[in-house]
């Protein structure tokens, strides 16, 4: 089922077991705890979660088999990415064993979520796996990248939820500078939760620009401009930034830059408000212009594989070195 569906059935129930998957990786750890969240809502729980490489089926089978000793409930949530760099991969007689066991066992949960990585492998699995939840009781749902309306909506949720006072204005400002990214517009809404004040524009600037995009965009400008940034990345450490943002903090900006690039070369001028759905300052707009005619198309090609695999190492817990592919973004710029 999509989406649509599946919040209609919530309003009634709760799967006993679901698969989420999809285009949209937000919208699958969001709905991940929203069941997580309506599970505990009336119940003691106990919560198992199998990150990527640590997906067990012996043990997950004994989880769901077992009563638990201390509450009413156990949930196991399984994490899935780049199953074909799995040693184990999950296979369809293991899920279906793990949905039998639950036929028996009404005292337990399953979440399955399965990260996109936009390969033919995970479209085969995800069909396969999908199949398997054909009930009421187990269902699989899909998700694709959210329109700009129910983006805003979502947004609009987590705000109401942080008891936020931000206006549908502001929260879309919030969306576009953040190049859409529904992760880092969430992160950015937590931070404010401190202001009793509504949420401006001017607020938004000054707290979501100030406190590390700054400093990421003075990286990207030392890179671009083959200078020392190894200050800079000392400063973002400093900063607490983790490895995950500061790599979709560069994804943003190298994509941003893309788009300048991109409309620069079909209609021969710039137009900021047209690019990025609001109007920078003069001086912001020729700066991204000329950071963006520095690179070719086959840079941003492969600074955006760069960037991609780096994040999909890290989800997997696989990259011990960043600078490594640090220098590899130098390569390409040079």
């Amino acid at each position: 089922m999509y989406k649509k569906d599946f919040d209609i059935l919530l309003q009634t129930q709760i799967p006993q077991a679901t698969f989420l998957y999809g285009e949209c990786d937000f919208l699958i750890n969001f709905y991940s705890n929203k069941i997580r969240d309506l599970i505990k809502k009336d119940n003691q729980i106990d919560i198992f979660s199998f990150y990527f490489e640590e997906y067990n089926p012996p043990m997950i089978r004994d989880l769901l088999s077992q009563q638990s000793l201390f509450s009413s409930i156990s949930l196991i949530i399984i994490k899935l990415y780049k199953i074909k760099d799995y040693k184990k991969k999950p296979k369809d007689t293991e899920i279906f064993s793990f949905l039998e066991i639950l036929k028996n066992n009404q005292t337990s949960y399953l979440i399955i979520e399965f990260y996109n990585e936009d390969s033919i492998d995970y479209i085969r699995a995800s069909k396969a796996i999908s199949s398997l939840f054909n009930t009421q009781k187990f269902v699989s749902v899909r998700f694709f990248n959210p329109t700009q309306k129910e983006a805003l909506d979502l947004l609009k949720h987590c705000a109401m939820s942080l008891k936020l006072k931000i206006s549908d204005v502001a929260l879309n400002y919030l969306y576009e500078i953040q190049n859409k990214d529904l992760s880092l517009c969430v992160n950015e809404l937590n931070k404010f939760v401190v202001i009793s004040e509504e949420i401006t524009k001017e607020i938004i600037n000054q707290l979501s620009y100030g406190l590390y995009t700054n400093s990421i965009e003075e990286f990207c400008e030392a890179l671009l401009d083959k200078g020392d940034y190894l200050k800079i990345i000392a400063k973002i450490e400093e900063e607490g930034v983790q490895d995950i943002d500061f790599i979709r903090s560069l994804q943003g900006y190298f994509y941003r830059l893309f788009l300048f690039f991109a409309y620069i070369k079909q209609n021969g001028n710039v137009n900021s408000n047209e690019i990025l759905g609001h109007s920078l300052p003069k001086q912001a707009e020729e700066k991204y212009t000329r950071y963006a005619m520095k690179l070719r198309e086959a840079q941003y090609l492969g600074i955006f594989w760069i960037l991609n695999e780096w994040r999909s190492n890290i989800i997997n817990g696989k990259e011990k070195n960043s600078f490594a592919n640090l220098i590899k973004l130098q390569a390409i710029i040079k």
